[in-house]
């Protein structure tokens, strides 16, 4: 009787590191939507190596099959459609929802001092570290990274701008929040074009920035 409790005692724990061997062997795969195509900047500089990156660092336990040029949702949508596990991960771009996050909006507030993408980066991250204010906008969804781009811009397609009284009237691609409102009160008019367009904004007369 000893002998056959030993046998199942060592049959038991033998079935039990096979399955956890199983188990721990068994591939993750994220669902990430992005709204910027396969052959843009950021995915062939940023989403794509650092899938790769993850991929290496978990031995290929995760991986991360990314949907580009909106093939999962419409980028307007990244934000909810992660939050309701329509998609695992998301390029969210928050120019698209102006006042889900009004703190972190700060980083893109006229004349501020940064002078390209890696100090405001890193200025936005510190402050997302140290104030739980700015932690609680963002809490529907953990939040891998921040970051922001280098100073806008004008480009325009037919009109110069060299002193404030050409921006009036002056139709101007966009983002939503604080520089939606920075165009207004120059005397400009908004447009707040999506992203994936904005190559069109010259042809229907409309400028970037």
């Amino acid at each position: 009787m000893k002998k056959l409790g030993l046998v199942l005692m060592v049959t038991f724990v033998s079935l039990l590191f096979m399955f956890s061997s199983v188990l721990f062997a068994k591939t993750i795969t994220l669902n990430m939507t992005s709204q910027n195509p396969e052959t843009s900047w950021g995915h062939m500089n940023a989403i794509a190596p650092w899938a790769k990156q993850v991929e290496k660092a978990t031995n290929g336990r995760v991986k991360i099959r990314v949907y580009a040029a909106q093939t999962l949702t419409k980028g307007k949508d990244a934000w909810v459609a992660t939050k309701n596990g329509v998609a695992d991960l998301g390029w969210c771009f928050h120019g698209y929802w102006p006042g889900l996050t009004p703190l972190a909006d700060v980083i893109s507030l006229p004349a501020l001092g940064f002078r390209t993408a890696q100090e405001g980066s890193q200025i936005l991250w510190r402050l997302y570290e140290k104030f739980p204010s700015i932690q609680r906008q963002f809490a529907d969804n953990k939040v891998l990274l921040l970051y922001t781009s280098h100073p806008y811009m004008l480009i325009t397609t037919k009109k110069w701008v060299k002193k404030l009284e050409d921006l009036k009237g002056l139709k101007i691609r966009m983002t939503g929040g604080p520089p939606t409102e920075q165009v207004k009160a120059l005397g400009g008019v908004p447009m707040l074009n999506r992203r994936h367009g904005r190559s069109l904004g010259g042809h229907s007369r409309v400028q970037a920035l």
